[in-house]
C-alpha cells in the first residue's frame, strides 16, 4: 500500500506524544507499506517543529522520505487557548526533567518558506494527483492540511485511495472533544464531507491500546538504530503519561492507524454517520456517530447525521504489538 502520512511529531520535545513518531517508525519497516510522503500540521507540535522532528528522525534512521512542513494555524478557530494545553506551558521542572539528555530537534522553522503554510496541501495533491486511486493518506493530526488540500485541488477527494483518520472523541469520560478535531473543527467537518473513502480510528478506541514499560525494554533490546532512537524518545513520554494519567504506560492513538493498514484483522469496524460539531462553544469539534447498514442513504437533514465513514470501534492490542514489534524486527 503506497502512504502519504499527515501528523505532528512530538519526539524529543518534552511534554509532547511521541505516538506519531512510533507510527513513522512501523511505517518505514512494515514492508507492506509504501511511504512517500510526510507532511506536517499544528497540533501535538507546532507544524514547523514536527517538521523537524520527523527530518532528524528520518536521518537517524538513514530513511530518504520527503518531510513538508504545512499549516500553521487552523482553517477559522483561534488556536491560542489549544497552543497553552499543547505546549506544556504549565509542564513541573520535575516532569521536564524526564527529558533531561533527550536531544531536542533542530531549531524549529530553519529552512521553511513563509508559504502559509500551504507547502503540505500542495505536496499532497501533487502526490495524489499523479497517482489517482493509488495514495491512502493517513491523518494523525488536525486535518487542516487535508482541508486545505481539498481546496486546491476539487478532484482530490476522488483521487485519493482512501484517507485513514485519527480523530473523534465519542464517549470518552471526561473529554468532549479530541485534540485533532477539537484543535481544527472546521477542517475535520471538510474532510468528512468530502466524499473521500474515510475511516476513522477515535479516542475511544484508541485508549484502549497500551505501551508498558514491559515493551519499551522489548523495543530496547530489538537493537536497530530505529528501534532505539524510537526508545530514548519514548522513554520519558511513557513515564510522563502514566504518572499523569494514572495509567500503566502509554496509548498508541497513532500507530494503531498505520498498523490497521498493515493487518486489517487487528480492529473491527461498523460503517455509519460521523458528524461534527461547528458549534461556538467548548463542545466545538464534539463528533457524534450513527451507525447503520446503509451509510450512503439519502438524508432529507443535509449533513445533518454527518458523513459515511468506517468506524474503528474495536482493537486487539496484543495484536497490535505484534504488527508494531514485528515491523521493527524484520
Amino acid at each position: 500500500m503506497r502512504i502519504a502520512i499527515d501528523c505532528d511529531p512530538g519526539n524529543g520535545v518534552p511534554g509532547a506524544n511521541t505516538d506519531d513518531g512510533l507510527a513513522l517508525g512501523l511505517a518505514v519497516t512494515a514492508p507492506e507499506l509504501q511511504l512517500e510522503l510526510v507532511t506536517t500540521v499544528a497540533g501535538n507540535t507546532p507544524a514547523d517543529v514536527g517538521a523537524a522532528v520527523a527530518r532528524e528522525l528520518f536521518r537517524e534512521w538513514r530513511v530518504d522520505v520527503a518531510v513538508v512542513a504545512g499549516s500553521r494555524a487552523p482553517l477559522v478557530r483561534d488556536p491560542a487557548p489549544w497552543r497553552r494545553l499543547l505546549d506544556r506551558e504549565d509542564l513541573s521542572e520535575e516532569h521536564r526533567r524526564l527529558w533531561d539528555g533527550i536531544p531536542r530537534p533542530p531549531a524549529a522553522g530553519a529552512g521553511e518558506t513563509d508559504d502559509g503554510g500551504l507547502a503540505a496541501a500542495r505536496a499532497l495533491t501533487r502526490l495524489v494527483r499523479a497517482n489517482p486511486g493509488e495514495i491512502t493518506v493517513v491523518a494523525l493530526g488536525p486535518l487542516t492540511n487535508l482541508a486545505r488540500a481539498l481546496r486546491l485541488d476539487p478532484a482530490f477527494a476522488r483521487n485519493v485511495a482512501g484517507i485513514a483518520i485519527m480523530g473523534g472523541a465519542l464517549a470518552v469520560p471526561g473529554r468532549a472533544v479530541d485534540t485533532n478535531f477539537g484543535y481544527d473543527p472546521h477542517a475535520a467537518h471538510a474532510v468528512l464531507t468530502s466524499g473521500a473513502r474515510v475511516t476513522v480510528v477515535p479516542l475511544d478506541t484508541t485508549i484502549t491500546t497500551m505501551l508498558t514499560p514491559h515493551d519499551l525494554d522489548r523495543l530496547r533490546r530489538i537493537g536497530s538504530p530505529i528501534a532505539e532512537s524510537l526508545a530514548r524518545t519514548t522513554a520519558p513520554w511513557l513515564r510522563y503519561s502514566a504518572e499523569t494519567r494514572g495509567i500503566p504506560g502509554c496509548w498508541l492513538h497513532d500507530v494503531l492507524v498505520v498498523a490497521m493498514l498493515v493487518d486489517p484483522s487487528i480492529v473491527t469496524r461498523r460503517r455509519g454517520r460521523l458528524s461534527v460539531s461547528l458549534d461556538e462553544g467548548p463542545a466545538q469539534g464534539a463528533a457524534a456517530f450513527f451507525p447503520g447498514d446503509d451509510p450512503d442513504r439519502d438524508d432529507p437533514g443535509g449533513d445533518a447525521l454527518g458523513a459515511p465513514v468506517a468506524l474503528v470501534d474495536g482493537v486487539d492490542n496484543a495484536g497490535l504489538l505484534e504488527v508494531f514489534f514485528g515491523a521493527l524486527t524484520r
